[in-house]
Order: C-alpha cells, then structure tokens, then sequence
C-alpha cells in the first residue's frame, strides 16, 4: 500500500499529496522496524515478517510473503528516488 501511495501523492493535489505521503512514510518506518523487518539468515530469508495473504478466508496468515518483500523494496526504492531534492521523474 506504502507504494501506491507514493505513487499517487505525484498525481494528486498538493494537499492530498502530503497526505498520501505521510501515510507511506509511517508505513515505511512501521515495516522496517523491528516488529516486521526480519534479521538477516532468518525467516527463511525473507525481508518481513508477518504477512497476510487472506485473513478472512484464514489462508496465508502471519507467514513471510514473496510479493509482500516485492511491495516493500519497490516502495523504498520509489521513496528514496523521489526524496532526492529536484527529482521528481
């Protein structure tokens, strides 16, 4: 979700843009601290922990998740690239 918000903070009003920014932002600090980030050589190498892929039909709850690591780097990437002062590609 993390990234999608910063994805649309680009295109949004710069009201709702700091918004949905800030929002991605928490989530960020969130999932890299230690109650979701994964030590290095645990959780079967995954990055978080935690995971779930479908609550409501009890499947894939509180396990490591591939996309849910995708998701993650994706939006620390998008975070970092857009944080750069001037770059806003």
């Amino acid at each position: 979700m993390c990234s999608a918000l910063l994805e649309l903070s680009r295109y949004a009003a710069p009201a709702k843009a700091a918004a949905y920014r800030s929002v991605a932002e928490t989530q960020l600090r969130t999932l890299a601290s230690p109650a979701y980030l994964a030590e290095k050589g645990t959780n079967g190498n995954f990055i978080l922990r935690h995971g779930v892929g479908h609550r409501p039909a009890g499947s894939e709850v509180d396990v490591p998740l591939s996309y849910a690591d995708y998701y993650f780097v994706e939006a620390l990437l998008r975070y970092q690239k857009w944080s750069v002062p001037g770059d806003r590609r």
